[in-house]
Formats: structure tokens, sequence, C-alpha cells
């Protein structure tokens, strides 16, 4: 093709045709740039389906973390509201309520001091940030909310590891020192079963452990932060599923014929 076009500018030269040359010269730099142009418009619209596919394959990724998220704000939220309301029920011990059944302090006791705390999924967008893949989400609000959220998360770890501090040092402590671990668990799991077991625990023990105000003020802690966590737990509840929402509304538009 190109030994074509150089044979016409050859002739026209030679004939001395210098305004036809020069004509034919522009119209073949014009189809050069068009075609430049067409294939550059191939290249970005090939570049624009791949971005598009990733950005999918990111979206169905975060899509799946977030939903495991929900599960496990969800358990974590009904974990720390029954150590809540045993904790009440300890503090109660502690001011002077009775206590009717020793099967029933060891419960109390264990369901306090049964660590579980809140893990996240956040493997895709760690995946994003590391590989520099963030800007690929068209939607700067649910960028903008997913990176909200992973400070949120960062704090709710710092005030979950402050609280696992307290529960060693005010809980743990006490406990393992003066009461019978093994017994307190088998009662836990017996009432968890559905079954009271006949046991009593030694009153000197009980008594021991009601009167240091560090093993109090331990069941108060709990009290208090796992009411600040559970309410930052629900807020993260919130702000996932506004999350997912805006990543449906992206798929739907990707699905759309």
């Amino acid at each position: 093709m190109l030994k074509f076009f150089r044979k016409i500018r050859q002739k026209l030269l030679a004939e001395n045709k210098v305004t036809r040359y020069l004509v034919y010269a522009i119209g073949e730099i014009f189809l050069v740039v068009i075609g430049i142009l067409i294939a550059l418009q191939v290249n970005n619209y090939r570049e624009a389906l791949q971005t598009k596919a990733r950005e999918t394959a990111f979206l169905h990724g975060l899509r799946s973390d977030l939903l495991l998220n929900l599960d496990e704000l969800q358990r974590s939220i009904t974990r720390y509201s029954r150590a809540g309301r045993s904790a009440e029920v300890m503090i109660s011990y502690f001011e002077g309520a009775p206590i009717t059944n020793t099967d029933s302090l060891n419960f109390h006791t264990m369901e306090v001091l049964y660590w579980n705390p809140f893990i996240r999924n956040n493997s895709t967008l760690r995946e994003m940030i590391s590989s520099g893949s963030l800007g690929i989400l068209s939607d700067d609000s649910l960028k903008n909310e997913l990176l909200r959220m992973e400070l949120s998360y960062d704090k709710i770890d710092g005030d979950q590891e402050h609280m696992r501090y307290d529960y060693q040092e005010y809980l743990y402590g006490p406990f393992f020192r003066t009461g019978d671990v093994g017994q307190a668990y088998k009662d836990y799991m017996a009432i968890l079963g559905g079954t009271e077991q006949a046991t009593t625990t030694n009153p000197e023990v009980t008594k021991v452990l009601l009167n240091d105000p560090a093993y109090k003020n331990g069941f108060s802690l709990c009290l208090l932060n796992g009411k600040n966590l559970i309410s930052s737990l629900e807020e993260m509840v919130i702000s996932t599923q506004r999350s997912l929402a805006r990543i449906d509304t992206q798929l739907n538009k990707t699905d759309t014929p």
C-alpha cells in the first residue's frame, strides 16, 4: 500500500503537478491521522473494557467481604451484649444481691470471661490498596465510605485491644488465682446445654472474689467498654449495608445490557 502511494507521488512530481501533489500529500496525512485516531479509540475501548472487568471483579470481592463482615458484626454485637448482661448480674452480686445458685454464678463469670472479639474481613480492599487499584472504583462515594470504614475498624481494633488488656489485668488474674476455672467451665457448658449441675463453690472462694475491688472493676469496665463497642459495631452495620447497596447498584449497571 505504501509503495502504491509512493508511485503516485513520484508521478505527480514528474509531471510537475505540484498543487495536486500537495493536495494529495495532505489527504494522505489526513488518512494516516484518521487511522491513528481509530487505532487509539479501539485501544482505549479495549482498555476501558479491561478496566471495567477488573472493577467488576473487585466489586464482587468487596461484596463478599462485606457480607462476611455483616455476619461477624452481628455475632460480635450478640457476644458483647451477652457479656454485658452477665457483667450486670456479677456487679449486682458485688453490691449485695443474693447468690441463689453457684452454677449461675459460674455461668455469668464465664460468659464475661469468654473472649471472642470482632475480626474484620477486608482482604479485597487490602489487595486494592497495596496494588494501587483503589482508583479503579468509579463510585467515589463508595470509595470514600470504604476508606472511612477502615479507619473506624482500626479504632474498633484498638478498643478491643484495650478491653482485652482490662480482662487480663482485672478479670483473668483474680479469677485464675482464686477461682476454679475447670468447674466454672463445666457449669457454663451444662447451662448452655439446658441443664444445671448440683455443684457448690467454696463459700470462702466466692467471698474472696466478691471482696476484690479489682475484680469488680473488671466487670464494670467490661460493661462500659462493651456498650461503647456495641455502639461502634452497630454504626458499622449501617455503613456496611450502605456500601453493599452502592456495590449492588454498580453491579446492576454492569449486568444491564
